[in-house]
């Protein structure tokens, strides 16, 4: 299972900082900058599809009506023969006159009979679609011959007043009984439609459907020959010419005869707006990187206070109880300093009081495992100077010096622990006294390291283990001998008692190993195991007894002890350091 890593108060400050006020401001400029460019783009559309509709409804009412005007009066026979009388002639004019002044735009007409000569016209001068010779046509009066019941639509360009004029033809023949007698040709002029389309952003043009153009309210955008450029043909929408970005919209009239080309310019203000994002984005980016390094500077200085009681109670829980909390700041944090002294202070009271208690505690118990010796010993010392009484009475006076000194040195409490010398002192009292005993059967050997004799240990540690040794050691063997080394192994004080005596039997080792595992003694063996209490008692689990017995290969005692060579003792009463 992963672990989870941990959280700090001074990152979620961090995050909260960053996900509800950085976050939001960027993503609600980012907003505002694409609605805002959305709001640009949609007006560019709308304002050029706006002008291809006005451009496309206007056109298509203008040609259409000058169609239906051509193709009525073409076909109306009565017509044509006012043109060729002079009485009815001005009537002819007056008509084509109302029909080019129904619109703003100027408007020429021409009536041609089908030699090509002119019978009327709203100028004098000739324009130079109509061919001079009668036998050769060209341009419209080509196709109005062609197709003569057909109103013919034609682009093309005419030189009026040393002006070039881009135009648009609307022609007809003149028809009576299956005969051309003439042809009818309206003028529009584009610049005159010019004027009442397009703006500054804006532009319209307007070809035939062989791209030839009629209109054009900006220039630059045909070829060498004065056709549309291919660019606007393409079904894109954005098209760039000559390094200029357009938006386009097209549109077709009268059958597809007549193109509008409606495009507005949006490559400046296009570059304006990727430009203006580009700066927008990188002054955000820099603005979010100080205000992050803000954030997180302010974050550090304003979490410093929360950091110096987190760091307080850390020392706490390694148990440093002297680091105190001094915060003026703000009144919620110098109630959780001062709630935090008074708290450490309750804490130390409440330690001291309980260790007095637990060291007191200790002493009376480690009194009171010692008071347990001194009956069970004099005992048996004094059933052994019974029997000295009996076989040698003589050294029964040795005896009773060494039980009154050994006596003596038991009952006084007023010491919990003695060098290894005194210890042994008082030992060797006893083991002369299990030698008048025992005599030639007993024996025993002392062996101390240089240096041991001034080591700090519990009193009466010794007598217990070899009184227990005679006492089980001997069982049915003839002859005992216990042999003690005392000896530094790396930072501790071992001392080894070992019998040659009969040993004990496995269960009898493991009832004994589980009862120094216990603090409380239910058994009867209090001698080993009240060496044993007293010695963790005074200087904690890691030290006290260990035993190894065999069955007739006899019985080792080993004690562990810390190296105590000065009597200076700590808060407990019975600790001394090396």
């Amino acid at each position: 299972m992963k672990q989870q890593r941990p959280r700090y108060f001074k990152e979620a400050i961090y995050r909260i900082f960053v996900v509800y006020a950085l976050i939001p401001i960027a993503a609600i400029a980012l907003i505002t900058y694409g609605v805002v460019f959305a709001i640009w783009h949609h007006t560019i559309i709308s304002q050029t599809e706006d002008k291809n509709t006005r451009m496309q409804e206007k056109l298509e009412w203008v040609v259409n009506d000058f169609i239906s005007k051509a193709v009525e009066l073409t076909e109306n026979t009565s017509f044509y023969q006012k043109l060729k009388n002079p009485k009815y002639k001005s009537d002819a004019y007056q008509e084509l006159y109302h029909i080019t002044n129904s619109i703003e735009e100027e408007v020429d007409f021409y009536v041609l009979d089908k030699n090509f000569q002119m019978l009327a016209g709203s100028t004098r001068e000739i324009p130079e679609f109509i061919p001079k010779d009668s036998q050769i046509s060209w341009g419209i009066t080509k196709r109005m011959n062609a197709y003569p019941r057909q109103a013919i639509l034609e682009c093309n360009k005419i030189y009026k007043d040393n002006l070039s004029r881009t135009k648009l033809l609307i022609g007809k023949a003149i028809v009576e009984d299956h005969i051309i007698k003439g042809y009818l040709i309206f003028v529009l002029y584009g610049d005159e439609f010019v004027k009442t389309s397009g703006t500054s952003i804006t532009h319209i043009m307007v070809t035939d459907e062989y791209d030839k153009l009629f209109l054009a309210s900006c220039s630059g955008f045909t070829n060498s020959l004065d056709k549309i450029k291919d660019e606007f043909k393409t079904e894109s929408s954005y098209i760039t010419i000559e390094g200029e970005r357009y938006y386009k919209q097209t549109s077709s009239i009268i059958q597809g005869e007549l193109n509008i080309y409606t495009f507005t310019a949006i490559g400046n203000l296009y570059n304006v707006f990727i430009w203006a994002g580009i700066f927008f984005t990188g002054i955000l980016v820099f603005l979010s990187i100080v205000m992050l390094k803000v954030a997180k500077k302010i974050t550090k200085e304003k979490t410093k206070i929360i950091d110096k009681v987190v760091e307080a109670f850390q020392e706490v829980q390694a148990g440093n109880l002297d680091v105190t909390l001094h915060i003026k700041s703000y009144e919620e944090f110098e109630i959780i300093g001062e709630s935090y002294n008074l708290m450490l202070s309750s804490i130390k009271d409440l330690i001291a009081s309980n260790e007095e208690k637990i060291r007191q505690t200790s002493i009376a118990e480690i009194k009171q495992l010692e008071s347990q010796f001194n009956p069970h010993f004099l005992f048996n010392t004094l059933e052994h100077i019974r029997y000295m009484t009996k076989l040698e009475p003589e050294a029964v006076n040795k005896m009773i010096v060494s039980l009154s000194s050994i006596l003596r040195y038991s009952i006084n409490n007023t010491i919990l622990d003695v060098t290894i010398a005194e210890d042994l002192e008082y030992t060797k009292s006893y083991l002369l006294i299990q030698k008048y005993r025992f005599h030639e059967r007993f024996n025993y050997t002392v062996y101390m390291e240089r240096g041991t004799e001034d080591c700090i240990i519990p009193k009466l540690i010794f007598q217990p283990i070899i009184e227990n040794a005679i006492k089980y050691g001997f069982g049915d063997k003839e002859k005992l001998m216990v042999r003690m080394k005392i000896s530094f192994l790396a930072d501790d004080l071992v001392i080894v008692i070992y019998d040659d005596g009969v040993g004990m039997q496995l269960e009898v080792l493991q009832e004994l190993q589980e009862l120094l595992k216990k603090e409380s003694n239910p058994s009867s063996h209090i001698g080993i195991y009240n060496v044993h209490r007293r010695i963790q008692l005074m200087y904690g689990k890691a030290y006290g007894i260990d035993i190894k017995s065999e069955v007739g290969q006899g019985t080792v005692v080993k004690i562990i002890l810390p190296i105590n060579k000065r009597r200076e003792r700590d808060a407990e009463g019975f600790n001394c350091g090396r």
